[in-house]
């Protein structure tokens, strides 16, 4: 059967019933196989010429036809379409991606690299020997025992946010910290502002509380504030989510005028703002936090997990005074407080420089790995810092994300599509991030990130990049 057999007058009929549109064109396709309307081998119309025809979102279909091929109703091949039929290279495209997914090279999770991790021995011995370690096991204050917060505001005042103990909380890491602080602030229905692209553990949290999260378009330095104010004008916006320092996933860094733009929005309609700085300490020069230029409608977040150690799960909120209550009962719901014993190994290592001798060899080799990833991705269009874990790279015509790393997947590399971080699940996606700090050597991230170059450039084999 020619692989070249197209029909381009097919078109699904789609049923009314109450699953995601894109369901019902994947199951579409399912059922004008088995029906025989789709022989195997005709190749379907691009994802574009099926969503002018349906009159829905170019996104639809893509999630469409990845879930179909999920299926193994349908294969990919690159610049030549979309064709029925299952891979003839495996039982079924599914299995396929598990087996390369188990063995292949990981660009898709920004996690710190693991060798760098600082001694914990070293620090539990000298915990175990000082003569109030019994303490530690007993029940915190709910913000955390003085002492730990006073570390903690050590630290946020040698980032340069000057920070009273009194104002600090300590929390399970920055993931904690945000649920603290939208469960305290938001209550059912109440709008969250974020940047278009965004972290989504914070949609998944909104999500959890019947929250509304609404995109705001970005630049090169992050949230317009004239399309937050625009959208204050519509809606009555609770809170603003935002990470104006080496944006995940964007990459964008905001300046002094453009903090002080945003807080000028905040202060005019009145909402909170969640400042989230997790990448603040591998910069070795900062414009400046929001929450100095209006401090008491912005909370400041930070945590170890990208700069120190992430399974520690320590961070920290420094929190506008009129707040504190709310937080309070936050924590009280939550967990009655952040055990004390990892809050104090995060004390030791702050006081004896094990804090910042991490941090520094970390931002050593991620400086380096950015440096290898823009070398390889010359003449692609991309954004990257030498203080990010991570590239966003936006891809050429006629790709979109989902696309892409379905077909990198079944190469054996894994990178993250740009729907994923979509909070507006409509959105059609034309980018990917690619994390450089995934891979345990630069030999390995080069090769991930070489099968990524090869597949846009339409010269990737099957079989490239497995490991």
């Amino acid at each position: 059967m020619s692989y070249e057999n197209l029909e381009p007058t097919w078109r699904p009929s789609l049923e009314r019933n109450d699953q995601p549109l894109y369901l019902t064109i994947a199951s579409a396709i399912s059922t004008d196989i088995e029906r025989g309307c789709l022989r195997s081998g005709t190749k379907l119309p691009t994802q574009r010429e099926l969503a002018d025809e349906l009159g829905v979102a170019l996104g639809t279909v893509t999630r469409a036809y990845t879930e179909a091929e999920r299926r193994g109703l349908i294969r990919g091949e690159g610049r030549r379409g979309t064709f029925v039929g299952r891979s003839e290279s495996s039982r079924s495209i599914l299995s396929e991606m598990v087996k390369r997914a188990a063995h292949g090279i990981d660009l898709s999770k920004n996690h710190p690299l693991y060798q760098f991790d600082p001694d914990l021995s070293v620090a539990l011995h000298r915990i175990a020997r000082g003569k109030n370690a019994q303490e530690l096991l007993q029940y915190p204050p709910a913000a955390g025992f003085m002492r730990h917060r006073e570390a903690g505001a050590r630290w946020l005042t040698a980032l340069g946010a000057k920070s009273d103990p009194e104002s600090v909380f300590v929390t399970y890491g920055a993931q904690h910290a945000l649920s603290l602080i939208i469960a305290a602030e938001a209550r059912h229905g109440d709008v969250i502002a974020a940047e278009k692209y965004t972290y989504p553990g914070v949609r998944a949290i909104a999500e959890q509380l019947g929250l509304q999260v609404v995109g705001i378009p970005t630049d090169a330095e992050g949230i317009i504030p004239e399309e937050l104010d625009s959208l204050c004008r519509q809606k009555a916006v609770r809170l603003l989510y935002c990470n104006p320092s080496v944006q995940n996933p964007t990459n964008a860094v905001s300046s002094l005028k453009r903090r002080r733009d945003i807080a000028a929005v905040a202060d005019e309609h009145g909402f909170m703002i969640i400042e989230d700085e997790i990448m603040r300490p591998f910069l070795t020069e900062h414009p400046g936090f929001i929450a100095d230029i209006l401090p008491e409608q912005t909370f400041l977040t930070i945590s170890i997990s990208k700069s120190v150690a992430a399974g520690l799960r320590i961070g920290f909120i420094r929190a506008p005074m009129k707040t504190h209550q709310g937080l309070v009962e936050s924590l009280n719901a939550s967990c009655l407080g952040t055990p004390p014993l990892t809050a104090e190994i995060f004390t030791h290592w702050l006081e004896d420089g094990t804090l910042d001798q991490t941090i520094a060899r970390r931002r050593q080799d991620m400086a380096a790995r950015q440096q290898l990833a823009a070398g390889l991705l010359a003449g692609l269009r991309f954004r990257d810092h030498p203080a990010s874990y991570h590239v966003w790279l936006e891809l050429p015509h006629g790709w979109t994300g989902l696309k892409l790393a379905m077909d990198a997947q079944l190469r054996g590399v894994m990178v993250t599509p740009a729907e994923v971080f979509a909070v507006d699940p409509r959105l059609s996606a034309s980018a990917i991030r690619l994390s450089v700090s995934g891979p345990p050597t630069q030999d390995l991230l080069a090769s991930g990130i070489q099968t990524v170059v090869s597949l846009l450039r339409g010269t990737a084999s099957h079989n490239q990049a497995t490991v």
